[in-house]
């Protein structure tokens, strides 16, 4: 398994984040495309857009799919991005679901609450 490591944000960078969230929600509601709400962000550090972007697909994936069962094409589709760029995106969000499961399991065990 990759050992991958989460970015820890600034402050800066969580507001940032937390409003950039806000209005990739509001534009999306609003029938933009992922691309296009993502094209209205103002932020300068491409790394710190390039992984809201990915966040705020893996939180719609979880909101359109899981939470209101509607197909990955047609997720892909409401988005107006391909469907292979959302099962990227969900595969991604799938093994980030179990590094963190299994961080969290040997954090127990250490702990001796397995």
């Amino acid at each position: 398994m990759e050992d991958i490591k989460y970015k820890e944000y600034t402050k800066e960078e969580s507001a940032v984040y937390d409003d950039a969230m806000e209005r990739l929600n509001q534009s999306m509601a609003n029938g933009l495309s992922l691309d296009d709400a993502v094209s209205r962000l103002d932020i300068a550090d491409e790394e710190l857009r390039r992984l809201i972007t990915e966040d705020f697909l893996k939180i719609f994936i979880v909101q359109l799919h899981y939470e209101k069962g509607l197909a990955l094409k047609d997720v892909a589709k409401s988005m107006g991005i391909t469907y292979e760029r959302v099962m990227e995106a969900h595969k991604s969000m799938l093994q980030d679901v179990q590094i963190t499961s299994i961080a969290e399991y040997h954090k127990g065990i250490s702990k001796g609450q397995a």
